[in-house]
């Protein structure tokens, strides 16, 4: 059965720039209407479904170009020794937060990253998101360096959670295609050519050492809550089924650091 996940925002938060020494911090959590509340559906294809998927969005949907057809978007993982984020996930648990830090389009970050926090509460999701610049690039600034000048910026709740998942774990990175439907109500992506960089014990953004996983394409549907029947009326007549997927699960998977039940 297609299960949707409900988005929202927690208690605003400010969304003008803040000084953290040589770090500019700003909320996109106010600005960004697509980090609201929503319905969130994914579905696992096949790579012979991928270019019927393609084309069929391309007809029902309107493409978004952002810079490049196709994306690629990065991002590190953050957790503690123990992986607790990580099997919260795996374990499905209604109570849990997950933390990245993302970029854009190139290998490794230059002086723009964000740091996002998503959150579930049961069926209740949802996610605050930061852009923080660097005066100097990124993989000049060790990770932990990057976490204390950015602790200053953050609402306490938030702080602490970075305070508690302090450890870069897996590098997670795909091509992504972006399309939205003509009432611009549903935004679909098109996530494909997965890989993971291990980083942990690094001491900034590293990206040696490659584990590919080319074989599974991630299409997610998003929209106002009440428009998940859009959804199935976008895909028709293609059958895909909903699935649960988690990028970084996966990339810990792929590290050796978890294992998958696999019945």
């Amino acid at each position: 059965m297609t299960s949707f996940e409900v988005k929202t925002s927690l208690a605003p938060i400010t969304d003008a720039a803040l000084p953290s020494g040589a770090l500019q911090v700003r909320s996109e959590t106010e600005s960004r209407s697509d980090l609201a509340k929503r319905s969130e559906v994914k579905f696992v294809i096949t790579g012979a479904d991928f270019t019927a998927v393609r084309r069929l969005l391309e007809v029902n949907c309107r493409r978004i170009v952002h810079h490049d057809p196709v994306s690629v978007v990065r991002s590190v993982y953050l957790d503690d020794d123990q992986l607790s984020c990580c099997y919260a996930n795996l374990n499905g648990l209604g109570i849990r937060n997950k933390v990245r830090l993302r970029w854009y389009d190139s290998l490794l970050p230059d002086r723009t990253v964000y740091l996002e926090f998503k959150w579930r509460k049961s069926r209740v999701t949802g996610k605050h998101r930061y852009e923080v610049r660097s005066e100097r690039p990124l993989t000049e600034i060790t990770y932990d360096r990057l976490f204390r000048d950015l602790e200053p910026s953050l609402p306490g709740e938030l702080c602490g959670i970075l305070l508690r998942n302090p450890r870069p774990i897996v590098l997670v990175e795909y091509h992504r295609e972006h399309f939205v439907s003509w009432d611009q109500q549903i935004r679909l992506t098109i996530d494909y050519q997965l890989a993971f960089y291990d980083q942990g014990g690094r001491a900034t953004f590293t990206a040696d050492f490659v584990h590919r996983m080319p074989d599974v394409v991630i299409l997610e549907a998003k929209g106002p809550v009440g428009t998940e029947g859009r959804i199935q009326e976008i895909l028709f007549p293609l059958q895909v089924r909903a699935a649960r997927f988690s990028k970084y699960v996966h990339g810990c998977h792929a590290l050796g650091l978890i294992a998958l039940d696999r019945s």
